[in-house]
């Protein structure tokens, strides 16, 4: 319904970033290095160019939303997995399918629809290692593709395999897995550093992608904590402080108008990482109201203003999904709770809180690292789609189980008592 009423493949400001790195893979497949973006999501477009037409933006969306679907039925796998519950996955997997929120999202030209799929594989690929150790090498796999897709991920290895490491311990198989963690590490992070030896080679730029540095930038100055800068940069923060006032806070708007910074992006990210690091405590501080503030906040695609034959039932839909958009809040609390039943000895259900447990920490990764560093309100909803399906999982599958359980509870206290009053 929603690809008949909108029908054409929806671009946004950034598409023609990820078009730039596509033109010289059609011909020249070996240029995976660039500045500005990662190879993930070009790779995807190119791929889908060979198959159906080079400039055939309509299979690239047509694709997404196949990866939209791989994403529901993966979601409704990890929940019959970990719930074996089928009214569960299926309420769960509804919630995703027909999530408009999502999918409106996931349907731009843009890396965002398919590093959700990505993370949700891994996601999967995580609970069958804890049940099956031998698959290690899936995780290892689903791991480097989102790492090279969206560069916020790069860094998930690392709180990743020390969860595996804390549930290999426990099983008495730490030091086999401490092996297969060590050189999966290894071999991650050597990509990783042949990817920034290489655009330090080609590119003359020792980094992952520029739009980091510019992030950070937006950071300082989301956080007024431009004039804090180190005494190297007070010159930068001079000019920062008369555009700001003349313009606005956007990195992108402001650098134009300051040559020295647009002509070197590095001295960009080092103006505001030597400001971020001379006051940790006040960045970190000031980071913790964007991380519940950006659970709920909610920005809509724009889409076209010719209604389609199903334009009420849609809105009627995403209406629904965007009251339960709010439900988000919660999920720190549903963290807590599996956090906490992973360490209760007396917890029956103890491979379920170990695999539930990995899933929220994915989850808690994405929400910390996109909240420290995108800098506005509609920026966090859109890199929350990568991990909402976990989130909406992570919730209802916290939701369900007690509200079961607790039904259940008072039906044994009615039974009781009313074979007591019969007595």
């Amino acid at each position: 319904m929603y690809y008949l009423n909108y029908p054409e493949p929806e671009v946004t400001a950034d598409t023609p970033t990820y078009l730039r790195v596509v033109n010289p893979l059609l011909t020249h497949p070996y240029l995976l290095v660039n500045i500005t973006r990662l190879p993930g999501y070009p790779l995807l477009i190119t791929i889908t160019y060979w198959i159906a037409g080079k400039g055939n933006l309509m299979a690239v969306s047509i694709v997404q939303a196949a990866l939209f679907v791989l994403t529901t039925l993966e979601i409704y796998v990890l929940a019959i997995l970990l719930f074996k519950r089928t009214w569960i996955a299926f309420l769960i997997g509804l919630l995703v399918g027909t999530n408009l929120v999502i999918l409106s999202y996931a349907k731009l030209i843009m890396s965002e629809g398919l590093a959700m799929w990505e993370l949700t594989t891994l996601a999967l690929a995580v609970v069958c290692f804890i049940r099956t150790p031998r698959r290690f090498r899936y995780v290892g796999i689903c791991l480097l593709l989102l790492m090279f897709t969206r560069p916020e991920w790069i860094y998930l290895p690392l709180p990743l395999f020390a969860y595996l490491l804390l549930i290999a311990r426990r099983r008495g198989s730490m030091r086999n897995f401490l092996k297969k963690a060590a050189i999966g590490s290894a071999l991650l992070y050597a990509l990783v550093g042949c990817y920034i030896g290489s655009n330090a080679l080609f590119n003359h730029y020792f980094g992952l992608t520029s739009v980091e540095n510019l992030n950070w930038l937006g950071k300082v100055l989301q956080y007024n904590m431009w004039q804090e800068a180190p005494p190297g940069y007070q010159h930068i923060s001079q000019q920062l402080s008369y555009y700001v006032a003349m313009v606005d806070k956007d990195p992108y708007h402001l650098l134009p108008h300051i040559p020295e910074l647009m002509q070197d992006n590095q001295l960009v990210g080092s103006f505001a990482m030597s400001t971020i690091l001379r006051h940790p405590i006040e960045f970190l501080l000031k980071s913790v109201p964007y991380f519940f503030a950006s659970l709920t906040s909610y920005f809509d695609v724009i889409l076209p203003h010719i209604p389609g034959h199903f334009v009420l039932p849609l809105n009627w839909i995403k209406t629904i999904h965007r009251w339960l958009y709010n439900i988000n809040i919660l999920f720190p609390f549903c963290a807590a709770l599996w956090f906490l039943l992973l360490f209760w000895r007396s917890f029956k259900a103890r491979q379920m809180a170990e695999e539930m447990s990995a899933i929220v920490l994915m989850a808690l990764y994405g929400l910390i690292i996109t909240t420290l560093a995108g800098y506005r309100l509609d920026d966090y909803m859109r890199f929350h789609i990568v991990f909402d399906p976990l989130l909406i999982l992570v919730i209802w599958g916290s939701i369900l189980p007690s509200g079961q359980w607790i039904v259940q509870r008072a039906l044994k206290i009615a039974k009781a008592k009313y074979k007591i009053l019969t007595a």
